[in-house]
Parts: C-alpha cells; sequence; structure tokens
C-alpha cells in the first residue's frame, strides 16, 4: 500500500513538473501573458507575413495563391515552436535562475520537454487561425471531411518545429545567444522548406537541407490533404520521425552541455 502511494506521489509531481511548470515558463515569456505582448508576437506577426507573400504570390502568378498561403498559415507555427524553447532556457541564464533549476532534483527531460508542450499548443492554434485568415485572402478551400486529418498534420508540424526549439535551446546552454540562432533558422525555413519556393527549383544540396529541416514534409502534407483529401502517411510519418528524432537529440544535448558546463565551471556566463 505504501509503495503504490509513493508511486502515485512520484507521478503526480512528475505530471505537474510536466504541465503546470513548462506552462508557467511558457506565460513568464510574454510577461505572464500580457495581451499587449501575446496578442501582436503570436497572431500580428504571422498574418502580415502571410498577406505579404499572398500578395507577391499574386504579382508574380508562378504559383497559385494557395500555395503561399498554405506554406506560410504552417510555418507560422514556427515563431513559437522556435522561439518559445529556446527562450526559456537562455532566459535562465539571463537572469541567473539558470544554477537554481539545474540544482533541482527534478528529472530533466520531464522540466525541459514540458516547455514544448505550450509552444506546440499555441503553434497549433496559430496556423489554425492563419489558415482561417487563407480562406478570405487567398481562397482555399477546406472540406470538413479533410479537417481531422488536416489538423493532424498542424499538430505533427508544430511538434517537429517545438522539439528542433529545445535543440536551439540546448545549443543556448553553451552559445551566448539561441535567439540568434532561432532567428537565423526561421528565415532560412522560408527559404529552403517549401514554404515559398518548391524544393524542385533550389539548389540540389540547399533542397536536401530543406528536407532535413523540420515542418518540410508536414507542410507538404498538408497541401496534399487540401488539394487531394485523405491522409498522406509518408509525409506525416516522415515529420513525426524529424519530431522524435530533434527531441532526442535536444535532451542529449541537454545532458552533455550540464555536464560539461558543471566540470568547467561556466554555466552561469551569459
Amino acid at each position: 500500500m505504501a509503495g503504490t502511494l509513493q508511486r502515485n506521489s512520484v507521478a503526480s509531481v512528475g505530471l505537474r513538473l510536466f504541465f503546470v511548470a513548462g506552462w508557467r515558463s511558457h506565460m513568464a515569456l510574454f510577461r505572464w501573458m500580457q495581451p499587449s505582448a501575446f496578442i501582436p508576437t503570436v497572431i500580428g506577426v504571422p498574418t502580415v507575413q502571410l498577406l505579404w507573400f499572398v500578395h507577391l504570390g499574386r504579382y508574380l502568378d508562378t504559383h497559385p495563391v494557395a500555395y503561399y498561403a498554405v506554406g506560410n498559415a504552417l510555418q507560422s507555427c514556427a515563431i513559437v515552436g522556435l522561439f518559445a524553447p529556446a527562450m526559456s532556457i537562455q532566459g535562465e541564464r539571463w537572469s541567473g535562475t539558470l544554477n537554481a533549476v539545474l540544482a533541482t532534483p527534478a528529472n530533466r527531460v520531464l522540466m525541459f520537454v514540458g516547455r514544448v508542450v505550450p509552444a506546440v499548443l499555441i503553434g497549433f492554434l496559430t496556423s489554425t487561425v492563419m489558415l482561417g485568415l487563407a480562406t478570405l485572402v487567398a481562397d482555399v478551400r477546406i472540406a470538413l471531411s479533410a479537417m481531422p486529418e488536416l489538423a493532424l498534420a498542424m499538430l505533427v508540424t508544430a511538434s517537429s518545429c517545438g522539439a528542433f526549439g529545445l535543440v536551439l535551446g540546448a545549443i543556448g546552454l553553451r552559445s551566448r545567444d539561441a535567439i540568434l540562432l532561432a532567428n537565423l533558422t526561421s528565415y532560412l525555413m522560408l527559404l529552403v522548406c517549401g514554404v515559398n519556393i518548391p524544393l524542385a527549383d533550389l539548389p540540389g544540396w540547399l533542397g536536401h537541407v530543406g528536407t532535413a529541416m523540420p515542418m518540410t514534409d508536414g507542410i507538404q502534407a498538408a497541401r496534399l490533404i487540401l488539394r487531394d483529401g485523405g491522409l498522406p502517411g509518408t509525409e506525416l510519418l516522415r515529420e513525426m520521425g524529424k519530431a522524435a528524432a530533434f527531441l532526442i537529440a535536444a535532451v542529449l544535448l541537454l545532458r552533455f552541455f550540464e555536464r560539461s558546463s558543471r566540470r568547467n565551471a561556466n554555466l552561469d556566463q551569459a
């Protein structure tokens, strides 16, 4: 009986660490979710980006306008997915709380992976809002029967971006500015992930880079769902595989850099 109660207590603490601590850490990034900081960042920036590329695509007339609308709608989840996990770790260094966080006996995997969950959910919400906008400004047609498959594609894409953002956050334990890496990655995604330019139109090596990046297969899956209906299993499985690989890489990097920083006494050097 005592052993069962102890296991239940440990599980309860683990769940609280995973969900509650992760959510509060995410809230702190946006001044505790004040609308004045949250809405312009999460909704305003993607809206301007989508409108810009939709009008540019309509002017160039190289692809259907829906191509640009869908690509930028799904890419909008990267704003939260990349920056929030990276900032949640880098911010601990800036505020001088990283030593206290890593001094706790809490499970590191639960502690840091839990910070990805809010980014994934809010990224999914952002992409949903942007797709709704795309139906108004780019005449994107979304069949009611395609909504479950489309929602799954957006959730997998947001998860892949969030996992990659945690990789950037892990690098932030050693680098001086993980946010710069997140900025560069975000702009690189616009170029090589099929958001506005098909991979086939890129130089061969650059196309291979795009194939390995997060969201590339997720965007392609969303386009196939809207065009043909059904569930494009190959693209979604590849995106899920990348999300899992990025998450494992992030956990390994976090452990490596934490131990290395402790050994070299440079854990709190920002």
